[in-house]
């Protein structure tokens, strides 16, 4: 006999959902195991909606969006990709109800929230096949002419792109159209860090537009971007064909030839990496930013995720993590206290191998953790479940680099299922970030409230 949960968790199980969080009382767990769907017992209504937010954004091992899933007392379903992500709250009174609203969910493609009132019984039984009733919205397949080959275009790509699994159609663009791609930091590895169709990450300080030379292309091609990221009004350009991330294939389609790579790139990545080049190499303790984020580069195993809290950590990770795939760092662009350590206790409780840093200067921090970040540490030891954290900042006992890469191989063996909860000092020298700020400008992400 199919039941109303049946339907629910067999529909959310195709929305990439692997875990429900939430009171024992509230998840039919025999429901979500008969659609392959952990139930991960949770009491705490803003700890189970963390967790969830955090499953979400940090998405599947190839990039590809999923949502995350917390049920809160009252029967309330909480659906999100966006952490601290808040939706007016929809009532569902119907089998019919629950099929419509579930045909469409956002935060797939972009970071979203929803949260649905559920209000019929989960235990009925359901008559016969149940159809959505709303019609897929088609869009016209968009075009460039192969006049504007002689103009100077750029794309710039945000996450909607990576979570969309629409790299290749981006890929074949740029190399038809022998273009660059300026990324935003949630869209990192939509190629990689050393090709010269890289022109930069951008949308973090305040100059990165004008120093990928955005607003001074003839054409700006924009694709899967994230307001709270960056916006269209932000490249600083009247000229922007946004287009949807499955479209990008087509728009060169009927451009002859493949073009050369781009000469030259712009000052937002070579002046950069001039400056992050050293830091790179240096072998000092405390350690540089940039080389803290390129042992986490190359400690992190295929599929496996490096996450941070937005602040001084999770800048050096959004600037200088070198990537080689998408999806393979999460840094988001909505605050919220404790998602690290949320996405890092997610992983445990898939085995991905997941590399996460907070640290004073995160939202929250001040002598110690934050409220969001203990109350993960806690979950995870009543639920035997490893969880571990570096915390970057003045205070460790690293005597040498190496001991940090022998700390991340601790750290993704608890990740991969070893038990304990780690909290540990990694001795980072964050003042360094003055050197980003004398060449980019301010830091603009997160409002600019903690770097």
């Amino acid at each position: 006999m199919t039941t109303v949960a049946d339907l629910l968790y067999g529909r959310l199980a195709e929305l990439g959902v692997g875990r429900v969080f939430g009171p024992a009382d509230e998840v039919d767990a025999e429901a979500c195991g008969r659609h392959g769907i952990r139930a991960v017992p949770v009491d705490d209504a803003d700890l189970a909606c963390l967790l969830a937010d955090a499953d979400g954004r940090i998405g599947q091992p190839d990039g590809r969006g999923r949502l995350g899933a917390a049920m809160v007392r009252g029967q309330v379903l909480h659906l999100s990709s966006a952490p601290g992500g808040t939706a007016p709250l929809q009532t569902v009174g119907s089998v019919e109800d629950l099929v419509d609203v579930l045909a469409v969910v956002p935060g797939i493609k972009l970071p979203a929230a929803s949260a649905l009132h559920l209000d019929l019984d989960l235990g009925a039984p359901v008559g016969g096949e149940v159809l959505p009733s709303l019609d897929d919205d088609r869009v016209p397949v968009l075009l460039l002419d192969p006049s504007l080959a002689s103009l100077r275009l750029v794309v710039v790509a945000g996450p909607g792109v990576v979570r969309a699994g629409a790299l290749e159609g981006l890929r074949s663009l740029v190399r038809t159209a022998g273009i660059g791609v300026v990324n935003s930091w949630g869209a990192k590895g939509v190629e990689r860090w050393d090709s010269p169709f890289h022109f930069g990450t951008a949308g973090l300080q305040a100059r990165d537009m004008e120093l990928a030379a955005v607003p001074g292309a003839e054409v700006v091609v924009a694709s899967g971007l994230d307001g709270d990221e960056l916006g269209v009004a932000a490249l600083g350009n009247p000229v922007v064909q946004e287009v949807a991330p499955g479209q990008l294939a087509a728009l060169c389609q009927r451009w002859t030839a493949a073009r050369t790579p781009p000469a030259e790139r712009p000052a937002l990545y070579a002046d950069l990496a001039e400056l992050v080049g050293p830091l790179y190499e240096s072998d000092s303790v405390p350690l540089t930013p940039a080389r803290a984020a390129l042992h986490l580069s190359g400690a992190l195993p295929d599929g496996g995720v490096a996450v941070a809290d937005p602040g001084p950590a999770g800048l050096w990770l959004a600037r200088t993590f070198p990537t080689s795939f998408p999806g393979s760092v999460c840094v988001p662009a909505t605050v919220v206290p404790g998602f690290a350590a949320a996405a890092a206790l997610v992983c445990s409780l898939e085995g991905r191998g997941c590399l996460a840093v907070s640290g004073p200067g995160a939202p929250g921090w001040g002598d110690g953790p934050d409220p969001g970040t203990e109350g993960v540490a806690d979950l995870a030891r009543s639920l035997g479940v490893g969880l571990a954290l570096q915390v970057w900042g003045s205070e460790g006992r690293l005597s040498t680099f190496e001991d940090h890469v022998a700390m991340l191989r601790a750290h993704l063996e608890v990740a991969e299922g070893a038990t304990g909860v780690r909290l540990d000092p990694v001795p980072v020298d964050l003042s360094v970030t003055a050197s980003l700020v004398e060449v980019a400008g301010p830091v603009v992400a997160w409002g600019g409230r903690y770097v």
